[in-house]
């Protein structure tokens, strides 16, 4: 008897054809027979949708498990099991095989008085220049047609031409330790850049005033006021030379995700990629190359200093500030840490990231009992001492954007009202970012977002979920209570208007800067506003743009794009008609409009200026 490979219960026929292998069943490998004979006597789902109040959560005889969450890239070691036993092992750092090369790790953190490994690391960058918006991150290029091109080459045939150009800026969550060292080792203009940020930093810690070392305002006065009245909220830091190059070149990962360490960082990272272009390579970006500039969520703020709007150690220290705020109002909310309840021994407890499964593919599985769980709501309701927090990436399935809104946004109202058995009213979840079409970011307590997972998974509107390297719900009402006490910092931070050669657009309302304001506005409402990247896409897109240059550290504005970009390109090919619509996929198909070029790395910007040699700048 023969049956062909099975993965996931796909042929690989289907899945590979030019690699088709057949199994007897003497041959079959043994893996692949476990697990044929475990999908086989796995019950076949029900036709109707599950009766989403019986959860893990509520303690049904078959409850729904809530979240089949991929970690993802940053996710940090496991620290859940599926039994009791395994929950205080992987609280200690345990892992589920005895890995030798980790035993060291290991030992350093064995104490249950440290429930999570100090040391970690997330997935290194890479760079990538997509000739076609379809050729997105981990996703293989077409192995002929006009769209497969080389890197840095353009279309095959065909030289790279002169397009116009966005400049797109990451924001929190991209941030990972070494994240711009091999800049830093490089070139001078890299570590002026970074040497600079932490004496500003060093300077907001200690109350320093840097009146008369920054460009005359006349909001110069009270800024530097308010930074010296607001620096009293730091927490005591150990500011030895250098504190801020070992915190982000060789630190702690989950101290650098913390608000207050990821925004201020992940800005210096981006500036200091621009000082290298500038002088090292003498390209300026801002100036010779792009047209239009944004930055995701903040990142809106490297968009403005780019374009002369905001000085490098004004955005640094309101950066660092705001960060603070949003922490400290999270760490002392009242729903997540209510009064008289018994604190985690350290903050990242609360991190739904940082409770993941390792590596990235990873699932999330929680165990069968909720009530072992630290965060989690008891089955009857009650609050138990404190409640976690996550922030989830959902992929979307296509043209179910609207149904995925109205359904978060139902979720909540639904637990607001107690209409959920097993979930305590003071759960919460909402939608935090609206990236493209095919995905938002959900955010709340772990119950709320998980449970709201669980019903777009089944409800087939999301397809799977992605724990994010965040610290909290930020652009959620979560955080109103910082949003206010920060927007008190904006009214008097220094603006300049916006810059005419160099437009920047809102990733708050897709709208474009055109007074000061306007920038005074957005950075005052957009901590606890929802990101809607999606229009800002469209803005860029509306404007002609048809480059889009990722330039800091990760490549996850670049993923969005490429996905957001590709939805475009079918639209196009769908409205054009039949015959155009036919030539999707073929040798015929004419070439992408679009390019999305994502550089993290010195070798990726070296790439950058030899490509753009190339090509000349759209007046």
């Amino acid at each position: 008897m023969f049956r062909p490979l099975v993965c996931h219960g796909v042929p690989r026929s289907v899945l590979c054809r030019s690699n088709l292998r057949f199994y007897s069943d003497k041959s079959w490998p043994k893996q692949d027979l476990d697990a044929q004979k475990e999908q086989e006597a796995r019950p076949q789902r029900a036709s109707s949708y599950p009766d989403m109040s019986k959860s893990l959560v509520s303690e049904s005889a078959d409850p729904v498990r809530l979240v089949r969450a991929h970690a993802g890239k940053s996710a940090v070691i496991d620290t859940r099991r599926r039994s009791r036993e395994g929950v205080g092992k992987s609280l200690r750092g345990g892992t589920k095989a005895d890995d030798p090369s980790q035993s060291a790790a290991r030992a350093d953190h064995a104490s249950p008085k440290q429930p999570l490994p100090e040391l970690r690391t997330f997935s290194q960058p890479s760079t990538s220049f997509n000739a076609s918006s379809w050729v997105a991150p981990g996703v293989a290029p077409p192995l002929a047609g006009q769209n497969a091109a080389g890197v840095g080459e353009g279309y095959q045939g065909r030289p790279i031409e002169p397009k116009l150009t966005a400049l797109i800026l990451p924001g929190q969550g991209s941030q990972y330790v070494t994240m711009s060292r091999d800049l830093y080792d490089i070139y001078p203009a890299a570590r002026r850049v970074w040497e600079e940020a932490e004496y500003s930093l060093t300077a907001f810690i200690q109350g320093r005033r840097l009146d008369q070392e920054l460009p005359a305002s006349p909001l110069r006065g009270p800024f530097e006021e308010k930074l010296q009245l607001l620096s009293a909220i730091e927490p005591s830091v150990e500011l030895k030379p250098g504190w801020l190059l070992n915190l982000v070149f060789s630190g702690n990962q989950l101290e650098l995700t913390r608000a207050e360490n990821a925004q201020p960082a992940i800005l210096a990272c981006t500036l200091a990629m621009l000082a290298v272009l500038r002088e090292e390579f003498n390209t300026d970006l801002v100036k010779d190359q792009v047209h239009w500039a944004a930055g995701h969520g903040s990142g809106t703020y490297a968009a403005l200093v780019a374009s002369g709007s905001l000085q490098q150690s004004d955005a640094l220290r309101a950066l660092r500030y705001r960060g603070q705020q949003a922490m400290q109002c999270l760490e002392n909310h009242p729903v997540l840490f209510p009064p008289g309840c018994v604190r985690p021994a350290s903050v990242y407890e609360t991190w739904g990231f940082a409770n993941a499964g390792a590596g990235k593919g990873s699932e999330l599985l929680m165990t069968e009992d909720a009530d072992d769980l630290p965060g989690i709501a008891a089955h009857d309701g009650s609050p138990r001492n404190w409640k976690g927090t996550q922030v989830s990436a959902i992929v979307v399935r296509p043209g179910r954007l609207q149904d995925a809104l109205k359904e978060v946004e139902s979720v909540q109202q639904e637990i607001q009202r107690g209409d959920v058995q097993g979930i305590a009213p003071d759960e919460f979840v909402a939608v935090s970012n609206i990236n493209s079409r095919l995905q938002i970011v959900i955010s709340g307590t772990r119950v709320g977002v998980m449970y709201a997972c669980d019903r777009l998974r089944f409800k087939m509107i999301g397809a799977r979920a992605v724990n994010l390297p965040v610290a909290g719900p930020f652009h959620t009402s979560m955080v109103t209570d910082a949003s206010k006490i920060f927007e008190s910092l904006v009214e008097v931070l220094p603006i300049n208007e916006p810059s005419q050669s160099l437009p920047v657009v809102s990733s708050r309302d897709g709208q474009t800067f055109t007074s000061a304001s306007d920038i005074r506005e957005d950075l005052g409402d957009a901590l606890d506003s929802p990101v809607h990247w999606i229009d800002t896409i469209s803005r860029l897109v509306g404007n002609g743009v048809q480059r889009f240059i990722c330039l800091g550290p990760g490549r996850a504005c670049a993923h969005q794009l490429s996905k957001e970009l590709a939805c475009y390109e079918k639209s196009m090919a769908d409205s054009a008609g039949p015959n155009a619509k036919a030539l999707v996929g073929t040798l015929d198909e004419p070439p992408s409009e679009f390019e999305v070029w994502s550089v993290s790395t010195s070798q990726g910007m070296e790439q950058l200026v030899k490509t753009l040699e190339k090509t000349t700048r759209i007046p």
